[in-house]
């Protein structure tokens, strides 16, 4: 009894798995053929298991389990959320695989893809386009020669000429992935996009970006605006707040300004045109035909008010010419007045001169350094071919340039200064003297012309009657061992380009 039982359940597994693998006509206007092969015509529905096919027409091969529909093609899953419609269908019960072509439309809960080839395998649940295609969903509208969708999960697969827009933003690339259920898409290789503010960015090796959170990662890329060009090894874009922040080798330009920022972090606000970068961070700028380095341990630049844009670097700051160096703890650059302040400890070199007081300013007309007015405790020091320093102090200075060159320098109160002739006779002579204010004309860099002004004390020694403590005026301290370097100040420029 119970080897009879056995055999009666296997019977009926054995049916029921038949009529699961079947594709069977349920319903037809008009049957023609009873054999292997029949042909329906008039509201034709077949099904397989949980799967109906709709059509017009059809073709049902009941030796190869096969069937080919035409006209208003629609396959519903009774157990999945699947509605694919088409104008011609070839399906093969076997392989649980169709194969639809013209007018595709496939919709699976918010999604929905178009195209005029896919092929949808039953069994892993995977549809394949080809031929163009596109998936529209709530968030974006995404476009592809071909691709995959997956049902499970909810993925898709975009190749070649993709191309995915929605109301902010527009991206091209060759190959993306995404996530239905996220909004998220992956990019692989060269990715260009465009925001609704025109905004671009530029990559080759892909990105992330997800539209519900307004976000997006850009790896060895950039991204630029008419204000600003950013370059990073990572730039991370939040479009909910415009902030742009940027890690690893970051090229930061202001096109207005045709300045440019270095550093290894950073973080750009667009709303208020506000720039921080630090670590290694320096910049550049262009004057008299030359390159401008100014390096510090964090610079900071606000472009929002137009009669206010200014650049601030602070702590450790070094500034570097081919003809002018100089450092301080802080340095502010208007671009307005095009004025380099500098505070706190300050030195300048220029050629064979180094320029200290407690606070320096540089005044730059037409891309070129026209003055340096040095405030409290100004000093100034060159030295000749000789080895010897002339120097020059008081309270305050005014340094006048020309084409690079010292030309002249103004001393208003308490002046001194120390200056060595050379006889033609090749006799050296040491020229000191204290008055309350001097005027020193120069011809590249040397001392041609020396007016004095009020209470003039000075005297002429020559070279063996000078003494050493004669040699130095009080408080001269000669900096060359912290003169820095361009190495020095752009320490991550890449020195191979």
């Amino acid at each position: 009894m119970r080897r009879v039982t056995f055999y009666l359940i296997l019977f009926f597994v054995s049916v029921l798995s038949f009529s699961q693998t079947r594709v069977t006509l349920k319903t037809a206007g008009k049957l023609i053929g009873s054999g292997s092969e029949q042909r329906m015509k008039d509201s034709v529905v077949l099904i397989q298991g949980n799967t109906t096919i709709f059509c017009d027409s059809a073709y049902l091969n009941k030796l190869t389990n096969s069937a080919k529909a035409y006209g208003h093609v629609r396959i519903i899953d009774n157990v999945d959320p699947l509605n694919i419609q088409s104008d011609y269908l070839e399906y093969d019960g076997n392989l649980r695989v169709a194969r639809l072509r013209n007018n595709v439309v496939m919709k699976d809960d918010s999604v929905t893809l178009y195209t005029d080839n896919l092929d949808y395998d039953r069994n892993t649940q995977v549809g394949h386009y080809f031929g163009g295609g596109k998936l529209v969903d709530e968030s974006n509208e995404l476009t592809s020669d071909w691709g995959y969708y997956f049902t499970p999960t909810k993925k898709a697969e975009f190749f070649s000429e993709v191309d995915m827009i929605n109301p902010e933003f527009r991206l091209k690339t060759d190959t993306l992935y995404y996530d239905t259920n996220t909004s998220l898409a992956k990019t692989k290789g060269k990715t260009e996009g465009i925001t609704i503010e025109s905004d671009t960015l530029n990559t080759n090796n892909g990105l992330i970006y997800n539209r519900q959170d307004l976000y997006a990662e850009i790896y060895e890329g950039n991204i630029a605006n008419a204000d600003v060009y950013i370059e990073a090894d990572t730039i991370v874009a939040d479009d909910a707040r415009k902030v742009y922040t940027a890690s690893q080798n970051i090229i930061m330009t202001s096109k207005p300004d045709s300045l440019t920022i270095y550093g290894n972090r950073g973080r750009y606000t667009k709303l208020i045109k506000e720039a921080v970068v630090y670590d290694q961070a320096y910049m550049k700028k262009m004057l008299e035909g030359d390159s401008l380095f100014i390096s510090a341990d964090t610079l900071y630049s606000n472009q929002n008010d137009p009669e206010n844009k200014f650049l601030t670097a602070y702590h450790d700051v070094k500034m570097f010419k081919s003809n002018m160096q100089g450092v301080a703890d802080s340095v502010s650059y208007n671009f307005r007045d095009s004025t380099i302040y500098m505070f706190t400890d300050p030195v300048i070199w220029a050629e064979n001169s180094q320029m200290t007081a407690d606070s320096i300013n540089i005044e730059v007309r037409e891309s070129k350094i026209y003055k340096m007015n040095l405030t409290q405790n100004s000093f100034v020091i060159s030295q000749d071919s000789a080895k010897n320093y002339n120097q020059v102090r008081g309270i305050d200075m005014q340094v006048y340039f020309d084409d690079g060159f010292i030309k002249k320098t103004d001393v208003n109160g308490n002046g001194e200064s120390i200056y060595y002739i050379k006889e033609a006779t090749g006799a050296m002579s040491m020229n000191k003297m204290k008055c309350s204010n001097m005027a020193l004309y120069f011809n590249r860099n040397s001392v041609t012309e020396i007016r004095t002004y009020k209470e003039v004390d000075g005297q002429v020694k020559p070279e063996f009657e000078i003494a050493q403590l004669d040699k130095r005026l009080r408080g001269f301290t000669w900096h060359q061992d912290i003169r820095p370097t361009l190495r020095q100040v752009a320490r991550n420029l890449r020195w191979d380009k």
